[in-house]
């Protein structure tokens, strides 16, 4: 069944952090051990998310993490898409090579359908609605 991807519940769960610390900034190590999450395996998503735009990294003694703008402008689609990429509910959507009936497949239009739902969700929520709910 469809399920989210453990990196992005990892990602989402250091913004949470991030957004709901007093201080300016956490060290991965502080978020991973709140989050119970492998500090190794956190750097490579903090990274990806600091690729994208969504965290900025300052060095120093009192460096970190934090987020690069405020919850209620990051849109969790901007998220998923950060972690994962594009959401694809099957690989024939992306390329219809991978599908014998290609444009005249009926499923395909289901698929599609589900793929919009999904992405007009993620695009409607921001990272302060999660922390709200």
């Amino acid at each position: 069944m469809f399920s989210v991807p453990t990196r992005t519940q990892y990602g989402i769960r250091a913004l949470v952090h991030l957004a709901m610390s007093e201080a300016r900034s956490s060290t991965s190590a502080e978020i991973a051990k709140a989050q119970s999450i492998s500090p190794k395996y956190l750097e490579g998503i903090l990274g990806q998310l600091k690729n994208s735009g969504l965290v900025l990294s300052e060095r120093g003694a009192h460096g970190g993490y934090r987020l690069a703008r405020e919850p209620e402008a990051i849109r969790m689609l901007e998220v998923v898409e950060a972690l994962e990429g594009e959401v694809k509910p099957v690989g024939c959507l992306e390329d219809s090579v991978h599908c014998d009936f290609d444009v005249g497949c009926l499923p395909r239009r289901f698929w599609s359908g589900l793929k919009e739902t999904i992405d007009e969700y993620f695009a409607s929520k921001t990272l302060k609605d999660v922390i709200e709910t």
